[in-house]
């Protein structure tokens, strides 16, 4: 089941795609060489009700600095809002055009680190990026590297990285910090890699910092357009007046879209900070606190006007309330019986339904209990010595009681922050039957 924060995430993905069409790159003057990557922080404290909380950003010029202070003061009064307290120190990274994203950095090195006669401790530190990596891609739902099948997001998903901010792990700044020094050269730092010790990946103290960040530079959707305008305007698809049509379309609604693309990096930010202090949280609670963090950003349409951070802090705060109601009753799947009689549960087929929801057919074929929405493939199902029944993946449960002042069934399913029941309609009925 996908999750409530990939669903508005890939939402807000789509609205923002083409966000940066009429958006002039900002200039690419080159800032004098640092001698150290420190010489760039400037911390940039935030104060929330008489607390102050120390936000260092990382930045080479003025605008990008301002930007980034403004962008992580916006997120940070809101998380504090949501924990109820400092999320901690944090570090802002924001980038430039034309260097190296840090997904491609740390795919660089962990390449090496499992290469044949590499250092074995390189290859642990190597697994250990890849396994926090793995996390953030569950969380949100996105693997580059995997095939696109989804017909609502017809774009190859590695288009997109360079325009993706992410939480960075100390050793995940660190190969930034390296490829910084090396001016973004790929040589110089694919040399550098062959080269590498485990106390090279130490050499800057990110411990100091609960959650460091990546932002990417504003206009990073420039470059991903290049690649992706030519798929959406391909001859053939569109005829001219189409074409023209189209692509005034979006210059008419570059605010919206620029505005939707911004909440989804603030989201981002916003999930990231949460989940660097999930000890505070249930399972699932940060998900479901991103998701309406992101939902309350989005234009809806059209440009949102009044106090964003007010809509935000309210809509975290009625998430918590719902998030503290879930802790009272989690979803917990049971384990399945390896015994039982098929013919004990003949009295629960039948067809359940709820206005506003398609019906669900509880039945019996080839000895096996099915439950099918719509016209749906079937899911089996297993009984319990709960009373219900639950997937194999322990993904979701039924359960059938009956109904108030009533003989017959009514059964509620349940998944993970999820519960709906469903009332019998009679006899099982097939939507694809004729």
């Amino acid at each position: 089941m996908r999750s409530l924060l990939y669903t508005t995430f890939k939402k807000a993905s789509l609205v923002a795609l083409f966000s940066i069409f009429t958006i002039l790159p900002e200039s690419l003057t080159a800032a004098p060489k640092a001698r150290d990557f420190r010489d760039y922080y400037e911390l940039e404290p935030i104060t929330v009700t008489g607390q102050e909380i120390p936000i260092t950003v990382f930045a080479r010029n003025g605008s990008d600095r301002r930007y980034a202070t403004k962008f992580a003061h916006k997120v940070v009064e809101v998380a504090y809002e949501t924990l109820e307290g400092t999320p901690g120190p944090g570090l802002v990274i924001i980038g430039r055009s034309g260097e190296t994203h840090p997904i491609n950095l740390f795919e660089k090195f962990t390449e090496k680190a499992h290469a044949p006669g590499s250092n074995p401790e390189l290859k642990k530190i190597a697994e250990e990026l890849e396994r926090s990596f793995e996390k953030w891609k569950e969380k949100l739902n996105f693997n580059p590297d995997e095939e696109q099948e989804d017909e609502d997001m017809p774009i190859d998903p590695r288009t997109l990285i360079d325009a993706f901010p992410m939480p960075l792990t100390p050793v995940a700044a660190q190969l930034y910090v390296m490829a910084w020094e090396d001016e973004f050269d790929p040589e110089r730092f694919d040399l550098r890699l062959s080269e590498l010790k485990v106390d090279d990946l130490q050499k800057q103290d990110f411990q100091d910092f609960k959650w460091v960040f990546y932002l990417p530079p504003r206009n990073s959707f420039n470059a991903v357009l290049k690649e992706v305008l030519p798929l959406a305007f391909e001859e053939g698809n569109l005829g001219p007046i189409k074409r023209v049509l189209a692509r005034g379309a979006i210059a008419t609604f570059k605010p919206i879209i620029k505005d939707a693309f911004e909440g989804l990096r603030k989201g981002v930010l916003y999930w990231s900070i949460l989940n660097e202090n999930e000890e505070r949280f249930h399972p699932g609670d940060v998900e479901a606190l991103g998701a309406v963090y992101i939902e309350s950003q989005m234009p809806k349409g059209k440009l949102i006007g009044g106090d964003k951070q007010g809509r935000a802090i309210e809509a975290v705060k009625k998430q918590k309330l719902v998030n503290e109601e879930y802790a009272k009753d989690p979803f917990v799947a049971p384990e399945p019986l390896e015994n039982y009689q098929i013919t004990d549960f003949e009295d629960f087929v039948g067809t359940y339904g709820d206005e506003g929801h398609a019906n669900r057919v509880f039945f019996i074929e080839s000895d096996s209990l099915l439950w099918r929405k719509g016209d749906r493939d079937p899911i089996e199902f297993f009984p319990t010595a709960e009373g219900n029944f639950v997937t194999a993946d322990k993904s979701a449960t039924i359960e059938f009681s009956k109904a108030d002042n009533s003989e017959t069934y009514q059964v509620e399913l349940r998944q993970v922050r999820a519960r709906h029941t469903f009332f019998y309609k009679g006899e099982p009925e097939f939507e694809n039957e004729a």
